[in-house]
């Protein structure tokens, strides 16, 4: 029985998973999946402690279990086209071009974690066995072949997944998975600052079809005779600081797991075997998280650096003498990852997160990484759990990746490789992929003991005031007054208030808090310390003559003169000593009957003949028309010269002109100002009378003063 259970769990921990950030996994168990992977400065869960920050397993204590078990599916799809003519003229005839999507199904995704350490103990230490990464695709070989009976030309046809007769690689499989047992070693320093060691131990197995690592012969690619198996080991050192008033931060490194090679067994298409060997080793990661906790709130965000450029089987790239892969060539990348829980729901707290990875593949290497599409740049989560009890709680998420559009490049063929074209590129073809991924997780947790002085729930390991009864929330610190704000945080903790007061309260609700409210039962502003303006002049009543009367800050608050009395204050008013109307600020607008007035005088001006001088007894007529401009010096006038149609048009116009200028630049003269005042001559092309008797010749010979509003 024990040894079918052993067997049990190893199927189930070398099941394949198809990762998200590389080959890896973005995080491990219900919880910390939830979280988009965010562990380092935030211990939810001993999974995800063991997982991104040995140091942080010092926050447990007690004996805790944790096993979640989830189905995960990931979906790429291969895209593949080779251009008419791409191979040589005529070769290929027509454009071929096509899809193929993976058929891989859900597989299972274990992670187990055990933990135990004493609440007055400064050593916490844990064991684990997670399913660390993993690829794995299912390309089925294409059907609708050129040149057979059955190719219809008119379908899609996927060059890539073409018998390796015809070029391409025919059915396309690969798995891959990564196991890593831990033992995890914590030390408290202090009540802030934790340390913590990890030394890995690592299984991979790897199974391709074909199996590009290996040199292909006269049939082509070999493909695997079954899962070849590698071991090595490794370690992870963690920093882990809590400050007890809300932030955390975090630091860890994990070492490159160093690996022995797979050993590969090799069959093909001839029914020729061999062997090759390759080493595929787990790239260094460095980590730093920041966490944040107060409240219902709990908050992670982890940056990760994963070298994979520096790692064995993955820096190299190209392909040997013989045609066979020499390494994936991928990049190093980056993760960002953020998570949330909120526990407003008592006992159901749920969790939002979100991850994204940068792309390991580089352009130009595409084609070399179809067996492993480890492209997710997105990731969502939402998770909850359902808290029984102290001792056992149940947890679930969901989780939904996909690329951030397609990976692309050219198809490469090692017999065109050459010292200007080292990879052998092919002009005109395309080979690309994209993927989704999908992640369904059940987690049970298991807590046995741990120490709880005060008998408030909460295990001293895990309470910031072990000595005195507190809430969960402010995990384990009282709140006396019950507003929601701890002890630690309230300025006035005996005495319910607001939040955004630091738990002082507001009686009146003027947004000013009493403590600081010269007027604190009587609703004010802020700028008045709380006191009231009741007419909202801006003055405080207290130094208001006119509380009541909204007034002028400089005149104490009362209001100011009209002082010419137009119903317009002075403050507002443009011509405060000149009565006006309010559309025009305050200044006075031409009436009809002045307009009318200044029309009889204008035209009684009169000129020598054929010249711009005025005449003697015009003189008296300029005078009154200045007097009455000099009370709309705010108001655009405009002085227009007319002539009869007698003489040319154009000497008409220019003597209009002229004569326009002169009674413009009189005015300007005596006072009216030059930017409120213009000039036109028209000439005869704006008579008032329509006949050419003497009579409306004299009536056309005329000058016309308008204000801007004047109807004509």
């Amino acid at each position: 029985m024990l040894n079918k259970l052993s067997k049990l769990v190893f199927l189930l921990f070398t099941s394949v998973a198809i990762a998200q950030t590389g080959h890896l996994m973005q995080g491990v168990g219900a919880v910390n999946m939830s979280m988009g992977g965010a562990a380092t400065a935030q211990p939810l869960d001993i999974s995800g402690a063991m997982q991104w920050n040995p140091a942080a397993l010092s926050v447990f204590d007690g004996s805790r279990f944790k096993l979640d078990v989830g189905m995960f599916k990931g979906t790429p799809t291969l895209y593949s086209t080779i251009e008419a003519g791409a191979m040589g003229p005529g070769n290929p005839p027509m454009t071929l071009d096509g899809s193929t999507e993976s058929e891989l199904g859900y597989m299972p995704m274990p992670a187990l974690a055990f933990a135990w350490g004493k609440a007055d103990s400064k050593h916490t230490f844990g064991i684990s066995i997670f399913g660390e990464g993993g690829f794995g695709v299912d390309f089925p070989e294409e059907t609708n072949l050129p040149g057979t009976g059955n190719f219809d030309p008119s379908k899609p046809t996927n060059p890539i997944n073409y018998p390796q007769s015809m070029g391409g690689f025919g059915h396309l499989e690969s798995s891959f998975m990564l196991m890593q047992v831990s033992f995890t070693w914590a030390y408290q320093i202090s009540d802030k600052f934790s340390i913590g060691v990890q030394p890995t131990f690592n299984y991979q197995s790897l199974e391709l079809s074909p199996n590009p690592l290996a040199n292909p012969n006269a049939s082509g690619y070999s493909k695997t005779d079954g899962a070849a198996s590698a071991i090595g080991y490794g370690g992870q050192f963690g920093l882990f600081f809590d400050s007890q008033n809300g932030f955390k931060l975090g630091a860890s490194y994990k070492t490159p797991q160093f690996m022995n090679e797979f050993e590969f067994d090799n069959v093909y298409q001839n029914g020729e075997t061999g062997t090759n060997s390759f080493t595929m080793g787990v790239p260094a990661i460095y980590s730093v998280g920041l966490g944040y906790s107060k409240g219902i709130i709990d908050f992670a965000l982890d940056y990760r650096y994963v070298d994979y450029a520096g790692t064995e089987g993955f820096e190299k790239t190209g392909w040997t003498q013989y045609g066979a892969v020499e390494g994936f060539g991928w990049e190093s990348i980056s993760i960002v990852s953020a998570g949330l829980q909120l526990k407003a729901i008592k006992k159901v707290p749920l969790r939002f997160g979100y991850t994204y990875s940068t792309n390991p593949i580089n352009e130009e290497l595409v084609f070399y990484s179809t067996p492993a599409t480890a492209i997710i740049a997105h990731a969502f989560q939402f998770g909850f759990s359902i808290l029984f009890s102290d001792a056992f709680s149940l947890d679930a998420v969901y989780h939904y990746g996909m690329s951030d559009g397609e990976t692309e490049g050219k198809m490469l063929n090692p017999m065109m490789a050459s010292p200007s074209n080292p990879l052998g590129a092919m002009e005109n073809t395309r080979v690309a992929y994209d993927m989704n991924t999908q992640l369904f997780m059940l987690g049970l947790n298991f807590t046995f003991g741990g120490k709880d002085t005060d008998g408030d729930g909460i295990k001293d390991k895990n309470d910031s005031c072990p000595e005195v009864p507190g809430l969960e929330q402010f995990n384990g610190c009282p709140d006396t007054d019950g507003d929601g704000i701890q002890d630690s945080a309230d300025t006035c903790p005996d005495v319910a208030g607001l939040a955004k007061f630091n738990g002082c309260p507001d009686t009146d609700g003027d947004g000013f808090p009493d403590k600081e409210d010269l007027c604190p039962t009587v609703a004010g502003l802020e700028q008045f310390n709380g006191c009231p303006d009741t007419d909202g002049d801006g003055v405080m009543d207290s130094m208001d003559k006119c509380p009541n009367e909204a007034g002028e800050i400089d005149n104490e608050g009362c209001p100011v003169l009209d002082t010419d009395g137009d119903g317009i204050v002075d403050s507002m008013d443009k011509c405060p000593n000149i009565p006006g109307v309010a559309v025009n600020d305050g200044c006075p607008i031409v009436t009809e009957e002045v307009q009318k007035q200044i029309t009889d005088l204008a035209r009684a001006i009169f000129f020598n003949v054929n010249k711009f001088t005025f005449t003697e007894e015009t003189q008296v007529r300029l005078v009154k028309i200045t007097s009455i401009l000099d009370h709309y010096k705010t108001i655009n006038f405009t002085v227009e010269g007319h002539t009869d149609d007698t003489g040319s048009a154009e000497y008409n116009k220019k003597l209009s002109q002229k004569r326009a200028v002169a009674v413009r630049d009189y005015l300007v003269e005596h006072g009216f100002p030059a930017d409120k005042i213009t000039a036109i001559g028209y000439g005869e092309e704006k008579p008032i009378c329509p006949t050419k008797t003497k009579k409306c010749r004299q009536a056309n010979r005329r000058v016309d003063i308008f204000s801007e509003n004047a109807t004509r």
